[in-house]
């Protein structure tokens, strides 16, 4: 399944960009490749990669949490390109941790896999809509999102969105497994 030249290329990228690693995880290399992990799910390691909602690169951004995350994160005056695979590579790192901090903050008792999933829920459907079903159900669930819908009059997220939303970590965390399982 992988190829172990890119996967070497891709984990020493990580390597060389992230340095601090949020308390929840095990070590630096348990964070690396939860991080390519992710990154494989979003893009499968393209870093021209456009998705078909307009998420674009490595880690898939949308243009305005780009925006945040260089601006508002880590305060640059200049963002640098979408398609910059190392500026992806900070990026996703440095709005993992902040998720994680987040999600952290609005409930301190979950489990550590709890955390990671709702961190994980929040890259991929906003984290407003996953601190709401926290706050209101305790849980984000299929009923917590449809909740969140009605309770904003709003169409988002749709049903296929609710779906992607849960099922995001649990491929996540597939993939996490089976990097660390083969340790390149």
């Amino acid at each position: 399944m992988w190829d172990k030249t890119k996967l070497k290329s891709v984990k020493n990228l990580y390597q060389e960009e992230v340095l601090q690693i949020p308390a929840i995880f095990k070590g630096k290399a348990d964070y690396i490749y939860f991080l390519m992990a992710q990154s494989y799910q979003e893009s499968g390691w393209d870093e021209t990669s456009i998705s078909k909602t307009g998420c674009k690169g490595f880690a898939q951004f949308e243009l305005s949490t780009w925006k945040f995350v260089w601006k508002k994160l880590l305060k640059h005056q200049e963002i640098p390109s979408i398609w910059d695979i190392k500026a992806q590579i900070v990026a996703q790192h440095t709005y993992m941790k902040y998720l994680i901090n987040a999600v952290s903050k609005k409930e301190p008792i979950l489990p550590r896999l709890e955390i990671l999933s709702s961190s994980l829920m929040a890259y991929n459907g906003g984290l407003g809509v996953i601190e709401w079903c926290l706050e209101y159900h305790g849980v984000v669930s299929v009923i917590a999102l449809r909740d969140y819908r009605n309770s904003h009059k709003s169409t988002y997220p749709d049903e296929n969105k609710i779906f992607e939303i849960l099922n995001y970590p649990i491929s996540i965390f597939n993939i996490w497994r089976s990097l660390k399982e083969i340790a390149i």
